[in-house]
């Protein structure tokens, strides 16, 4: 359930798929794929990893994000040994991002809050259904509960679009991010702005509340960012493996205020992650450079939104 939730909130970001995700969706005994490689040194390389038997050893972390471990690996051998060591007992699966061919039919933005407002994203009941105005603070508006949730219990979610969301987010229990850089140079979707939050139905205690934005760059192609915040996650717990040979380029950046990301670049497409407790702020865009969206991370205020 939990997974369920966090995926419901991630639609566009499925292609980035890392280990560490891929393992804590997965209960103790179940069998445990590998998934389809796009390319034949990439399927030789999963085959033969399904087939060595490894040794753990030690390791030390690339790199320390916020407390979260990020490891790089220049081989699936040597990423097997840490995955190993790291999670006993478990078969490798290493996911990779898929070419930008296969994901220009992903979800829309717009596709994405449509269906969030019209049937919620986690089951909800006895949805109502409101519209706001300016002095709201929100365009449209619905609310829902939902019941017997066995990672937060029963809920009462509501999820809130407005065109003005784009260029400021203004977060009940959470921060006012600006966000006029983004549309210096790029036009916010249509209907593709929203956040959501979920509060405990017993006492009213914020759960999580998540933004999701769609922008379309000068060149037509996608850019969208997510934030969320959630008691039940901590990402420093959920150390990070890359395999280098799955991207074009993969690094981690420092952004001027001094927040930390993991920045990724696959077929044109440019994964980040920043991440803060049980605060993150992802990005994937098909648009925009490795070097532009680095760029851009530095005018995001990412350290301020993470605090």
């Amino acid at each position: 359930m939990k997974q369920d939730i966090q995926g419901a909130f991630a639609p566009l970001h499925a292609s980035g798929r890392t280990l560490e995700e891929v393992c804590s969706m997965i209960d103790s005994g179940k069998t445990v794929r590998f998934s389809r490689a796009k390319r034949i040194r990439r399927a030789a390389l999963v085959a033969a990893a399904a087939a060595v038997v490894l040794t753990a050893s030690a390791f030390a972390a690339d790199y320390v994000i916020n407390h979260r471990d990020i490891f790089f690996f220049d081989s699936l051998e040597a990423l097997s040994r840490r995955f190993e060591q790291d999670n006993p007992g478990y078969a490798v699966m290493c996911g990779y991002p898929s070419p930008a061919e296969e994901n220009k039919d992903m979800e829309t933005s717009a596709e994405y809050v449509a269906r969030a407002m019209e049937r919620g994203l986690i089951e909800e009941t006895q949805l109502t259904y409101e519209t706001g105005s300016a002095k709201d603070g929100w365009e449209r508006r619905t609310l829902g509960r939902s019941t017997g949730n066995d990672l937060y219990g029963d809920v009462v979610t509501e999820y809130r679009t407005s065109a003005s969301y784009a260029e400021c987010v203004s977060l009940e229990g959470g921060p006012e991010w600006d966000l006029a850089c983004l549309t210096q140079t790029m036009t916010p979707d249509d209907g593709g702005q929203m956040v959501s939050y979920g509060r405990s139905a017993s006492d009213g205690t914020l759960l999580w509340n998540k933004v999701h934005l769609g922008y379309t760059t000068a060149q037509g192609k996608r850019f969208t960012l997510s934030y969320t915040y959630d008691v039940t996650f901590d990402y420093g717990e959920h150390p990070e493996y890359i395999l280098n040979d799955a991207y074009d380029r993969a690094e981690v950046v420092v952004t001027r205020d001094g927040a930390e990301a993991l920045v990724t670049e696959f077929d044109g497409q440019v994964w980040v992650q920043a991440a803060n407790g049980c605060k993150s702020v992802s990005i994937y865009t098909d648009g925009c450079t490795f070097d532009e969206v680095t760029a851009l991370l530095d005018r995001l205020e990412l350290a301020s939104v993470l605090a």
